[in-house]
């Protein structure tokens, strides 16, 4: 039997095709080898002349034999119905073709099961085409002894833009609370969209506070394919959620956002099928876009709303022991106690070190460096300055250092590793850990302030530059054995004296 995956018109194929996605293929399972064919149930063509050239005007499709032992394929396409519509321009293809510009044409490939052909077309308007016409590219696909497949692909002029906009009922939110958000989507383009696919995540600690029964979940994303028919948005029209989108703020949530994202169906990235194997369906009321009249939201598809939370940061500060000469390893930084969590905004930890010592190592990732990006710890000069031009750069030793992390969870502890090297003992030789959070835009409300400076003190212990204080811990507990071993032997001599004196003793 010939096998299709884009039986009747492409509107209702690429909902089989979205469907088959979902549950692995739309190929009947079985063991004899078969052909399969991979393409898109429908193309965009853009007039813009500044777009002609994107591979958004690409013609993409592959062919896979499955079973045992490679073959000669054959692949036949039919464009006779694109005659005035679009022309087809020869791109990247494993089979050369030479007749490209006739209306049928083909070329002939080897392949096997481990290895699929491919054919990668640019597709340009026809002079004179206008927005809104369309033609249909079919294809057939053989190879001796296997049953032939077909399919076929719509090529339509113009393209469909699904811009976002969000309105929330309110930008401020008690911990634990919802918000709604009514969402609306504008057709740009110039031809319609038929079938829209919405994609929303919730990060931050945001979540939905409801699902819907047609989108897919996975943790905070959602991704919702709804066919033509249950929305097609004509051009320059609007449409928007039946009931505004209810997104719940978590106990710690402090700036939660949320980002929306729409694309015509047939344009819409459908994600491999064991990462689509993640998402669960939802289990509430079908998601709805109705059509609205009036001008869109001035606002973006990203929002972000502020939750009526702090988040308490502390400075840790830490304490150096060793010898004069030695050189001790310490961490400092902040713990961040909540009760909110400022998750990914920015936060400084300023160190100041402890007189009388050097910094020999200072946090250092060499793929940072490699990838120009910023260190985690800058050195910094005595008006405050950076002592290097480039943050990606190894930091010399300074007085002064920056370091710069996510604020993080309620509870996470996060440190920066420093090695100092003790030169003299020094009546005033303590330094300073400080902490702050920078992000004007989301700031963390730390209304307890005793705990934002902590110490870095310095004990010198008697002793060789090289016993540092890894040495003395490995000492004393060798002592300590020591000790036992010793008492354990005298408590044996002397059990053993006693027998040699009263031999009759029991």
């Amino acid at each position: 039997m010939n096998v299709t995956c884009s039986r009747g018109g492409w509107a209702t194929a690429l909902a089989a095709l979205v469907l088959g996605a979902l549950l692995g293929g739309c190929d009947a399972a079985s063991d004899e080898p078969r052909l399969k064919l991979n393409a898109p149930a429908a193309v965009y063509v853009s007039l813009d002349a500044a777009r002609a050239h994107s591979s958004e005007n690409d013609l993409s499709i592959s062919q896979k034999l499955t079973g045992d032992g490679p073959a000669d394929l054959s692949v036949t396409f039919d464009v006779r119905d694109l005659a005035g519509v679009a022309e087809l321009k020869k791109g990247a293809e494993r089979c050369r073709i030479a007749r490209i510009n006739q209306p049928v044409f083909g070329c002939t490939m080897r392949t096997d099961q481990l290895n699929s052909a491919s054919q990668l077309f640019h597709v340009v308007p026809a002079k004179g085409s206008k927005a809104g016409d369309s033609g249909v590219v079919r294809y057939t696909v053989r190879a001796p002894g296997v049953p032939a497949v077909t399919g076929r692909t719509t090529v339509i002029v113009g393209t469909p833009e699904l811009k976002v906009s969000l309105q929330p009922e309110r930008t401020t939110v008690a911990p634990g609370g919802t918000v709604g958000v009514r969402v609306v989507v504008r057709n740009t383009g110039d031809v319609p969209a038929r079938g829209v696919a919405l994609r929303m995540e919730a990060k931050d600690g945001f979540s939905f506070d409801s699902t819907h029964h047609n989108c897919r979940y996975d943790g905070g994303s959602a991704w919702c394919p709804l066919s033509d028919s249950e929305a097609v948005i004509p051009p320059g029209e609007a449409y928007a959620l039946d009931a505004p989108e209810r997104l719940r703020a978590s106990d710690d949530a402090m700036y939660p956002g949320v980002s929306y994202s729409a694309s015509a169906l047939a344009k819409d990235y459908v994600a491999p099928p064991q990462v689509l194997a993640r998402f669960r369906s939802g289990s509430g009321p079908d998601l709805r876009l109705v059509p609205v009249a009036g001008a869109a939201d001035p606002a973006g598809p990203d929002l972000r709303v502020a939750v009526s939370n702090h988040a308490d940061l502390a400075a840790v500060g830490a304490t150096v022991k060793g010898p004069v000469g030695s050189r001790q390893k310490l961490r400092i930084g902040f713990r961040t106690h909540g009760p909110g969590s400022p998750r990914d905004a920015p936060v400084t930890v300023g160190f100041t070190v402890p007189a009388g010592t050097t910094v020999v190592e200072s946090p250092y990732d060499p793929y940072r460096d490699e990838e120009v990006l910023d260190q985690d710890c800058r050195a910094l000069g005595s008006d405050g300055a950076p002592l290097t031009g480039s943050a990606s750069d190894k930091q010399p030793s300074a007085r002064r250092y920056a370091c710069t992390a996510p604020g993080g969870k309620a509870g996470q502890l996060t440190l920066f590793p420093f090695t100092l090297r003790i030169d003299q003992d020094m009546a005033k030789r303590g330094g300073q850990v400080t902490v702050r959070g920078v992000d004007a835009k989301r700031p963390n409300h730390d209304d307890r302030h005793g705990n934002d400076t902590a110490g870095v003190a310095v004990r010198i212990w008697p002793g060789p530059g090289w016993a540092t204080a890894s040495f003395y811990a490995t000492a004393a507990v060798a002592l300590v054995l020591l000790l036992l071993a010793a008492a354990g032997l005298r408590q044996r001599r002397k059990r053993h004296l006693s027998e040699r004196l009263d031999p009759h003793r029991e």
